[in-house]
């Protein structure tokens, strides 16, 4: 038998026999990270993270990729939310899966599972995998205080299983089995939001005795975050907080204050330590109240009087 017909017989034997290429994955997951974050409108934007898979094996062969992801240190209780922690407080997020299913596990507890996905290796028994995991805020911050919300995902909350298909499945886990660890964290800042209603002093026939009323200052500040709200002198020259103007269409002009109490006593203005209205929030509206007295002026000029206040809120 010639030679070469001898090699060529002996090669195919051993490519015949030759063990079928392993799968090996390789995978990573980006951190997830809100940024800052408030309770205000628009405070909470969604984000997300990456999956990446790097596999070998058989060319042309396609693996199956099982990404558990469980409930991270912050931990949950029905799988929807997860929750990140600052302390013993929490804020709500979930994780989602591109057609907006919350992405879980197979090795959780409960009913949420993760995509089953999958890449085809080349010809030269390569194959690469990115996938999205959206994030978003899913319930109320009011009553979380400031601070760092964080949940790690390492060890048991992570397991990524892989295998060629169709032989891998998802429900059963592998000696494949590894991990992808990653964190999820949001930074809660402080925010304040008001409104007020209008003070009205109604209809008066003569200034000889004084005449008070009130109005509403609606604030919601994030909780134990202090806040001060300050109101300024009117935009008629008032000269002080018990000194504003009103001001008549024919330049008529009365003198009123704005105080803290019913009394009367304590003067709400504008210079922080002194006459400021403190507090802390609640997460909740607080409504404040404010005093107006219009003290006894003799009898002016009939007309409508007005003057326009402006509250800010410092925090």
């Amino acid at each position: 038998m010639p030679a070469r017909l001898l090699l060529a017989i002996m090669m195919a034997f051993l490519l015949q026999y030759a063990p079928a290429s392993a799968q090996v994955c390789n995978f990573s997951i980006t951190n997830i990270n809100f940024g800052n974050i408030n309770m205000g409108p628009g405070g909470a934007p969604p984000t997300s993270g990456t999956l990446t898979a790097t596999c070998s094996g058989k060319p042309g062969a396609t693996i199956t990729i099982c990404p558990n992801i469980g409930d991270g240190t912050g931990g949950s209780t029905s799988g929807s939310p997860r929750l990140m922690k600052n302390g013993t407080s929490s804020i709500p997020y979930d994780l989602l899966q591109p057609n907006g299913q919350v992405w879980g596990s197979f090795v959780w507890p409960y009913g949420q599972r993760p995509p089953v996905l999958s890449t085809t290796l080349n010809r030269l028994g390569t194959g690469t995998l990115s996938q999205t995991i959206q994030a978003q805020i899913s319930g109320s911050i009011a009553n979380a205080p400031t601070g760092l919300y964080i949940s790690n995902y390492t060890t048991i909350h992570t397991l990524i299983d892989y295998g060629y298909s169709p032989g891998q499945s998802c429900s059963v886990v592998s000696k494949r089995a590894t991990q992808a660890n990653f964190s999820v964290q949001a930074q809660n800042t402080a925010t304040c939001n008001l409104s007020a209603t209008a003070m009205n002093f109604g209809t008066i026939a003569n200034l000889t005795t004084a005449q008070a009323t009130t109005n509403q200052i609606a604030i919601t500040c994030t909780t134990g975050s202090v806040y001060a709200v300050a109101l300024n002198n009117g935009m008629n020259g008032g000269t002080g907080p018990t000194n504003r103007i009103l001001i008549s269409s024919t330049n008529q002009k009365l003198s009123y204050g704005i105080y803290k109490d019913a009394a009367h006593v304590q003067a709400w203005g504008a210079t922080s330590g002194a006459n400021t209205l403190t507090g802390t929030g609640t997460g909740v509206s607080q409504n404040l109240t404010a005093y107006a007295l219009l003290p006894a002026q003799g009898n002016p000029s009939a007309g409508t009087y007005s003057d326009t206040v402006v509250v800010t809120i410092n925090y």
